[in-house]
């Protein structure tokens, strides 16, 4: 009986890193076109937020991600002069400027999204509609 499980836990470990394996070569498929690699994490999550927040200003950005406003504007100066974002000057409001993103900073914010979709793609793609219910089953179960 413990040959048998331990065999189980191995067969799920190779099929999850198999599983790894293919979300990490969606990614880097993905990446690779936006220089997305150049970017942390953290930045990739800041990004995110410009992104889903249209309009956005420096106080909004600072209490959103709960930073202080003059390290939200020392991370949209380097932001700009990476070419990821642009500000823009309140026509109603001299004194606030709002946050965009430019082509190459939409980009890299989707670009995770982008590689999730394709891994969902892939597995859809794979499976009778079935197996597919199965393992909605199954992940809804675990987590």
């Amino acid at each position: 009986m413990g040959d048998n499980m331990t065999c189980k836990k191995n067969e799920l470990y190779e099929a999850y890193h198999k599983l790894l394996k293919l979300d990490s070569a969606l990614h880097k498929n993905e990446t690779c076109q936006c220089q997305a690699d150049d970017f942390t994490s953290k930045q990739k999550y800041y990004l995110k937020i410009i992104d889903q927040n249209y309009r956005v200003t420096f106080s909004q950005l600072a209490q959103e991600t709960q930073n202080s406003k003059p390290t939200i504007t020392e991370l949209i100066s380097k932001f700009i002069s990476m070419g990821c974002v642009y500000r823009e000057r309140s026509p109603e409001d001299g004194r606030v400027y709002f946050i965009y993103l430019t082509q190459k900073g939409k980009s890299i914010a989707r670009s995770e999204e982008r590689s999730q979709i394709q891994l969902i793609e892939h597995i859809k793609n794979s499976l009778t509609d079935d197996e597919l219910d199965q393992l909605i089953t199954l992940l809804n179960k675990i987590l």
